[in-house]
């Protein structure tokens, strides 16, 4: 499962898979920022059949907050 969210972000940010880490966030990966992230959240809600709040939206900081909210909602990583 995680390799499957490593490729949506490598996907969505356009930089490779192995450049991807739980740690990666806005200052690693160069291409993201308010709007990308905003079409990563819409692939993330369509792959994996959830609802993404807006104030859950304002807490993801890195790849492992997005494990989080994705564990809270229920889809195993």
């Amino acid at each position: 499962m995680t390799n499957n969210l490593y490729q949506i972000i490598s996907n969505i940010f356009n930089v490779p898979v192995s450049e991807i880490n739980d740690e990666s966030n806005p200052e690693s990966i160069e291409t993201w920022d308010s709007f990308t992230v905003y079409i990563l959240l819409d692939e993330i809600e369509s792959t994996y059949d959830v609802k993404i709040s807006l104030d859950e939206t304002l807490e993801i900081k890195k790849v492992a907050d997005l494990k989080s909210l994705l564990l809270k909602h229920g889809v195993s990583i």
